[in-house]
């Protein structure tokens, strides 16, 4: 008993310090984010540690442009990326912040198990080019990160005070497309763990006045 008691106190603190919630967790649990039971990526996690591929309560790895507080336990990516122009000619910096958490799983070429700092989890299970969540380090082909919100000198775009589900990211004082703007890694309710509904558009037109 009082082993389970300290090992849930631990899940607890983990999740307050990186601003997750009881509520986070249960949503995490039945969703691909849930490694500690997907089996098929030869991934085990040990007495099901839910949190513990992305964060962890003690040695955090350093992560710069303000994630440092999300307590992280996984590897980050130190690919280089290719990154989207838009019709206006701007084009992404290299990603930063939430955006290179999120590559650190899903470039194809950071192992997934690859985490805690040590030689628990040897790094070897990297996302396969035939799945979804592989992005790969070519991201021409998909939505801008690491680009300001609104584009400057561009009309078209909602302000941000009217947003419901999307968010802007904060980093350096600029209000930036990242990858947690559309996406919610902790809530899977609505699919491809996004933070509205893609459903008559509504994810696009969040931001999207036209």
């Amino acid at each position: 008993m009082k082993r389970a008691t300290v090992g849930l106190a631990v899940v607890f603190v983990v999740m307050l310090a990186s601003g997750a919630t009881a509520q986070d967790m249960s949503k995490v649990i039945n969703t691909p984010h849930n490694l500690s039971t997907l089996d098929v990526w030869g991934v085990v996690i040990p007495q099901n540690r839910v949190c513990l591929p992305c964060h962890t309560p003690h040695n955090a790895r350093s992560v710069e442009n303000g994630q440092s507080e999300v307590l992280w336990n996984h590897a980050i990516t130190d690919q280089t990326f290719d990154m989207y122009t838009t019709a206006a000619g701007n084009q992404g910096g290299q990603p930063e912040g939430p955006s290179k958490l999120c590559l650190s799983c899903h470039d194809g070429a950071t192992a997934i198990d690859d985490f805690g700092g040590n030689d628990e989890f040897f790094g070897n299970v990297v996302s396969s080019a035939d799945r979804p969540s592989n992005l790969g380090t070519d991201l021409t082909d998909d939505h801008p990160i690491g680009v300001e919100y609104p584009p400057p000198d561009l009309t078209g775009y909602n302000d941000k005070s009217t947003f419901t589900g999307v968010k802007v990211v904060t980093i350096n004082g600029v209000d930036r497309v990242e990858c947690t703007s559309c996406h919610n890694a902790h809530d899977n309710s609505l699919g491809m763990f996004l933070r509205q509904t893609a459903e008559g558009s509504a994810l696009c037109l969040e931001c999207h006045d036209r």
